[in-house]
């Protein structure tokens, strides 16, 4: 019965691409689909809006899932689209087995969250302290592109859309993948943003089965989450946000989310049978 089921879909972090936990089995869950986000050249488009990505990341849900029960784990910012999307599904007469949403902390605003000087130098002396040189290399050239695309403020948008129709970045981002990263995650919380604090100003009762899996230092948002998902779950998991898929924490994560969604495949299955 559980190969006859529908995959479980994973909406990932702004960076886009699953972890590798997903790649295998964990335990009932055993097929996963990551949808991926369309990337700067969509978010700079005259057109583009969270509903509007919104409405995309449920059409490519419903295509991957066309039947059925649908289960949806969110990370980061996911767990926001996870919820959005969990909710146009529903009122359109979809079922929802299981929603789980991975450290999806609250925003309002694509500004810096206070702190987050201290927190970036805490996170370069612990890879320096770890001898993870690599990392610690990546990790500040990974800011050192956040911080001058900052720079653009409101007028990043309209900058890269002129550019967008041209061959000049694609061949820059061909020698430098990071930047396009950068780029794109940059744009999408800058669009999306303050939509996702709209989503709390009257919050939508999401009536699933729902799991948040979140680190100590984002405790703070158990009770808007409270608010999204009255059932809600709240399973504390190890480490800070940016080191929770880890070495030393990735244990403890999945033996959370398989102990938190051991039910999915049985919710599933019933609504399978019921349909």
């Amino acid at each position: 019965m559980t190969a006859l089921l529908p995959p479980v879909i994973i909406l990932p972090g702004a960076k886009g691409g699953a972890p590798a936990m997903f790649s295998a089995g964990l335990g009932d869950v055993t097929n996963f689909e990551t949808i991926y986000y369309p990337g700067w050249q969509r978010y700079v488009a005259n057109n583009f809006s969270a509903e509007v990505l919104i409405a995309d990341l449920v059409s490519q849900i419903a295509r991957k899932v066309p039947q059925g029960p649908i289960r949806i784990i969110g990370i980061s910012i996911g767990g926001h689209f996870g919820y959005a999307a969990a909710l146009h599904l529903q009122a359109s007469g979809r079922e929802i087995a299981g929603f789980c949403a991975i450290d999806t902390f609250m925003i309002a605003s694509s500004e810096p969250s206070a702190g987050w000087k201290g927190r970036a130098l805490a996170r370069g002396l612990e890879l320096l302290r770890k001898r993870r040189l690599d990392e610690l290399c990546t990790f500040v050239r990974s800011l050192f592109w956040r911080a001058l695309l900052r720079l653009g403020g409101a007028r990043l948008p309209s900058v890269f859309r002129i550019f967008a129709s041209t061959r000049q970045l694609p061949a820059i981002f061909a020698h430098n993948r990071m930047f396009e990263e950068e780029l794109s995650m940059r744009l999408l919380i800058r669009e999306v943003a303050p939509w996702i604090g709209s989503l709390d100003v009257k919050p939508i009762a999401l009536k699933a089965p729902a799991i948040l899996l979140r680190t100590p230092e984002n405790a703070s948002d158990d009770p808007a989450w409270r608010r999204r998902c009255p059932s809600i779950e709240i399973i504390e998991i190890p480490g800070k946000h940016h080191t929770f898929f880890e070495p030393e924490n990735i244990s403890a994560l999945r033996e959370s989310f398989i102990t938190a969604t051991r039910g999915w495949n049985t919710t599933a299955t019933d609504q399978c049978a019921n349909a």
